[in-house]
Order: structure tokens, then C-alpha cells, then sequence
């Protein structure tokens, strides 16, 4: 029995992975598509197609990894795969909640002068902040290419000092090193990007509430369309910070160890884990006008290539030609 649900969570993870590079593709494709036919890309098509990319080499990465478990293979390729897993989380969660501060920046509307320098600094600058992210999350994960062998087989999805006495005596001398790096990954990968999107949630339901507030007692109906902004926005980002902190907690969980690997409840972690790249995938999706109307017009096609040949719409006339 335990063998059998085993095989299925192990299939059902196939299926996400599959399913987070369809879904993080179809993002890159649809703005790589505009970008090639010279149509502008806006600051949310930048934000969009860097967590599309992070994810997608998340999922890709992963998809290597869990071959690398499987076969119990300590190589150079199954270590370099471990290490640009590791740098795909951070760039995914550390853009998400640069994601959540861009949502922030366009629809809030604080007249704090802090905010407002912020908000002008942060819309002049959003290429460059990513891409030094996507450079400070390389650079940080740089070491797992030469130490994640350590780490492999562990499932953990934070860079920890293996805990078995094989390795306790030969790297007591690095203890301090590893505590230093692991401290540097939780508070830039990890915690940074929790609080950005604890942050902007915070700060979007506000605004939304006082927007609310002075609609209701003006009743002036004109800023409905200011509204429903501000209702897909906090809708996203109250998404992500879900996403975030499921990825979060499962995280903890292997790090602590409470499932041995190979466990039921170690794998339905790692399916979980997995789920967050589709799933945040499908949250942007749903909160971005193009890309849900890119979506809606891939489904339709579908559709017609799916109905079998023949088959009448219910309640459409049909004419009998008469001889």
C-alpha cells in the first residue's frame, strides 16, 4: 500500500513539473511573441517575464534534481543541478516580491514623501533592480557548486550543514562558514522577499479599504474602475503571499527534518514545493489582461482541435436540403 501511494505522489509530481513549464512557458512565449513582432513591453511584462523565467528553470532544475534522487547520483551535473535549483528559488521568490512592490507602486496613491520618492526611483529603475537581482541571487548561490554535494539527498530547499556524524568531524572547521551562508540565503532569499510581500499586501488593503470608506460615504460611483484596479491587484499579490508562505513552511519542514527522504510526507512536501512554480504561474495569469486573454484564445483553440467531427452545437438549426 505504502509502495503504491508512493508511485502515485511520485507521477502526480510529474505531472506538476510538466505542468509548471507549460504554464511558465506559455508566459515567456506570449511576451517574447510581442517583444519579436516590435510591440512595447510594459514594466508589468518585465516583472512577468523574469518570475516566467525563474520558474521555468526552477521547474527544469528540479525535474534534474529528482532524477538525481532517484538514481542516488553525487556527479558534477547532479551538484551543478542542485545549485541552479537553489538560485531559481531565490530569483523566483526575491522578483515575486519585487512583483508585489511594483504593484504597490503603480496603484497606491500615499502622498508620504518617502513613498513618493521611492515610487519615482522604483518605476525609473525596475530593469536595472531586476537584473541585479537575478545577478546577487547567482553570486550567492555560486558556493552550492562547489558544497551541494553535501546537500544532496537530503531534500532540503535551504542550504544546511549536514547533521551525520560522517561529515560532522571533517567540516567542524567550516561550521561558522556555513552558518554565515545559510543566515545570508534566509534573510536575501527567503526573508527580504516574505516581508516585500507582507508588506505590499498590507499597504494594498489599506489603500483599498480608504478608497472604499470615501467612495461609500460620497457615494460617488466615478472611481470604479480605480477600485476594481485595486481589487485585482490585492487579489495577486494576497495570492503570491499565500504561495509564498506555503513554499515558506515546507521549506522549514525539510530543513528540520521531520520526514525521512523517501517518506510519504517528505514527497508530498516536495509535491508541494513543486505546485508553487504552476501555481504562482496561474495567479499572474489570471491578474494580467493579456495573458488571460492569450489563455482564453489558446483554450478556444483547443477546444475546436478537441470537438469531434460532426458534433452539433445544442440548439443550432439544422437544414435538410430538399430534392
Amino acid at each position: 500500500m505504502a509502495a503504491s501511494f508512493t508511485l502515485a505522489l511520485t507521477a502526480l509530481q510529474v505531472v506538476v513539473l510538466l505542468l509548471g513549464i507549460v504554464t511558465n512557458g506559455f508566459m515567456l512565449g506570449v511576451n517574447l511573441s510581442d517583444w519579436k513582432g516590435c510591440r512595447s513591453l510594459t514594466a508589468s511584462d518585465y516583472f512577468i517575464c523574469a518570475v516566467g523565467f525563474s520558474n521555468l528553470s526552477l521547474q527544469i532544475w528540479s525535474g534534474f534534481g529528482w532524477f538525481c534522487d532517484l538514481f542516488w547520483n553525487f556527479d558534477a551535473f547532479c551538484r551543478s543541478a542542485y545549485a541552479l535549483k537553489m538560485i531559481s528559488i531565490q530569483s523566483s521568490l526575491t522578483v515575486s516580491g519585487l512583483l508585489c512592490v511594483f504593484y504597490c507602486t503603480r496603484i497606491l496613491t500615499f502622498n508620504h514623501t518617502l513613498f513618493r520618492v521611492c515610487q519615482r526611483h522604483f518605476l525609473k529603475s525596475y530593469r536595472q533592480i531586476i537584473i541585479i537581482c537575478h545577478i546577487l541571487c547567482v553570486v550567492m548561490g555560486s558556493p552550492l557548486f562547489f558544497i551541494g554535494e553535501k546537500y544532496q539527498g537530503q531534500n532540503k530547499d535551504l542550504p544546511l550543514a549536514n547533521d551525520s556524524s560522517i561529515y560532522r568531524d571533517t567540516l567542524m572547521y567550516e561550521e561558522p562558514l556555513f552558518l554565515a551562508y545559510r543566515t545570508l540565503v534566509l534573510a536575501f532569499g527567503y526573508t527580504i522577499p516574505l516581508a516585500l510581500t507582507i508588506g505590499s499586501a498590507s499597504l494594498i488593503i489599506t489603500s483599498l479599504l480608504r478608497h472604499m470608506n470615501r467612495i461609500r460615504d460620497t457615494l460617488n460611483t466615478k472611481n470604479e474602475a480605480f477600485i476594481d484596479a485595486h481589487l485585482c491587484a490585492g487579489f495577486t499579490v494576497l495570492s503570491l503571499l499565500v504561495l509564498f508562505v506555503m513554499y515558506f513552511i515546507t521549506a522549514i519542514i525539510n530543513i528540520i527534518e521531520i520526514f525521512k527522504v523517501g517518506e510519504p510526507g517528505s514527497i508530498i512536501c516536495q509535491l508541494v514545493s513543486m505546485l508553487y512554480a504552476p501555481a504562482h504561474s496561474v495567479v499572474l495569469i489570471r491578474g494580467n489582461s493579456k495573458l488571460k486573454k492569450a489563455s482564453a484564445n489558446v483554450l478556444e483553440r483547443m477546444m475546436c482541435v478537441l470537438k469531434p467531427k460532426g458534433w452539433i452545437k445544442e440548439n443550432t438549426p439544422v437544414y435538410i436540403a430538399h430534392h
